[in-house]
């Protein structure tokens, strides 16, 4: 099935989604669709699904026009959409979610459940064949949720299938044999396009590379060979350049993760990974949320619910404390009391995690405050974060940038030795983000380690290492 998009575009209030795009998906191959995060990918399966309605222009499949009133529409036109936190209900069995809907072929007609087993156990068996069944879908990780919903999409004969960020769930060897197995999909015919963020798995494992950037297409390369990801710059958060530090670990203090293994059930894993941070540095770790950054960001705070494996290890001078993360030991709570480290943590969703709306201000500043008058304490930071707001108001009277400059101070005044800020650039204006930059180089100055989490860049004169997380694994960085 040949699929093409004549100039469709998709408008929202404020923003175009998708500005006149033309391109076209041949049967029987596998497509990539890259982007960056915005740029419109998910919006495009969204209209070829039958999720969402095009604004105008014209969807064709085989050289016919087609209007999709839903997804049931798409569905039965053999298009198929695997998102990249697939929809299962989390309260019943793997083998129930499969069957689940899959009681009538494209046709309509019933299908047995004897047929349909066996159609589910060969597959199983050909694509990841230790999917255990019998499990709750709740308790399993990303990648068994991830095959649960792809057998439940192939027991539909699907002609088109749209595969958002596949491999995000997956370590590199579960990626080359998802990849084969698409490859052999392909070959029977079925049209396959991969939403993929990754360069890399796009110029290996595809046939065409379809780049769109804004709402637009901004490149096409009918043979994926031709791609370079090296000189391509389809991502503005490439990694900027590694600066060369000397330290001298016997004397430094420094803070190290090693063989960090992680698989949240709706969120990027992170495979046999981690890095090192020393005191005096500015250590900033970038990569996209499809990448496994909110799950970075969970790990290092001490706020992952899934399992972790791997090790912490603290070192300061001669003197090292080492906890296995299997121990649940990692904490929030140990970071910022029984490590030593006075851990200062500033997460990505400032408005929840870090806050919440229905606080006071006073209350927002007074969360980790111990002393004895409150009142004067919340004053003293709300002058030190240079911001006019009385201690009265709620934090929903917050601007962003004024909430992350309190939620600093707060985490600030507890003279941390390790602080962790996660997107701290978001929102800001320019005079804005050289003020913190300039605060995170005071802070290395004074012998702080500093983690800056970010998918949005960060600017290189105020780093000092800088490491690449892709694929769910940390590159880079002092060696």
């Amino acid at each position: 099935m040949d699929i093409a998009f004549n100039r469709i575009s998709k408008h929202y209030a404020y923003k175009t989604v998708l500005d006149n795009i033309t391109m076209q998906f041949a049967g029987g191959k596998v497509h990539a669709l890259l982007g960056e995060n915005g740029a419109g990918k998910s919006t495009a399966a969204a209209i070829l699904s039958g999720a969402l309605s095009p604004d105008s222009g014209t969807l064709y499949i085989d050289g016919k026009s087609v209007v999709f009133r839903n997804e049931r529409d798409a569905a039965g036109a053999g298009i198929i959409w695997i998102q990249q936190r697939p929809v299962l209900a989390g309260s019943i069995t793997i083998w129930e979610n499969i069957i689940l809907g899959n009681e009538y072929g494209r046709n309509r007609k019933k299908i047995g459940i004897k047929e349909l087993t066996e159609k589910a156990e060969a597959l199983r068996t050909e694509l990841y064949p230790h999917l255990n069944f019998k499990a709750r879908t709740e308790n399993v990780g990303g990648d068994e949720r991830f095959y649960t919903a792809l057998i439940a999409a192939l027991l539909r004969n699907p002609a088109v299938l749209i595969l958002d960020e596949p491999s995000a769930m997956l370590d590199w060897d579960q990626r080359r044999a998802l990849y084969s197995s698409i490859r052999t999909l392909a070959q029977t015919g079925i049209n396959i396009i991969v939403i993929t963020h990754s360069m890399q798995e796009a110029q290996l494992y595809t046939d065409t590379v379809t780049i769109l950037r804004k709402g637009s297409v901004a490149s096409y390369y009918a043979d994926s060979h031709s791609f370079n990801p090296e000189t391509n710059t389809a991502h503005q958060n490439r990694p900027q350049t590694v600066k060369t530090v000397q330290m001298d670990s016997k004397s430094s203090m420094y803070i190290e993760f090693s063989h960090i293994t992680v698989r949240p059930a709706e969120r990027p894993a992170l495979f046999d990974t981690g890095f090192t941070a020393y005191a005096g540095t500015t250590t900033v770790i970038q990569g996209l949320p499809e990448s496994g950054l909110s799950t970075l960001e969970n790990v290092i705070t001490g706020m992952e619910s899934a399992p972790v494996k791997g090790s912490f290890m603290i070192n300061i001078g001669n003197n090292a404390k080492t906890i296995k993360m299997e121990s649940k030991k990692y904490t929030p709570s140990f970071l910022r009391v029984t490590s030593g480290l006075n851990t200062a943590i500033v997460p990505s969703d400032r408005t929840f995690r870090a806050s919440n709306p229905q606080l006071t201000i006073e209350q927002l500043l007074t969360a980790l405050y111990t002393g004895k008058n409150p009142s004067a304490f919340a004053d003293m930071l709300i002058k030190q974060a240079d911001v006019s707001i009385s201690k009265t108001e709620k934090a929903a009277a917050l601007s962003g940038g004024m909430l992350q400059r309190l939620i600093l101070a707060r985490e600030l005044d507890r003279n941390p030795k390790l602080i962790i800020v996660c997107e701290p650039l978001q929102g800001l204006d320019t005079e804005a983000i050289k003020k913190i930059c300039t605060l995170f180089t005071q802070l290395t100055t004074d012998k702080k380690i500093v983690i800056v989490l970010t998918a949005a860049g960060f600017p290189e004169q105020y780093g000092t290492l800088f490491y690449k997380l892709d694929a769910g694994k940390i590159t880079g960085g002092y060696q």
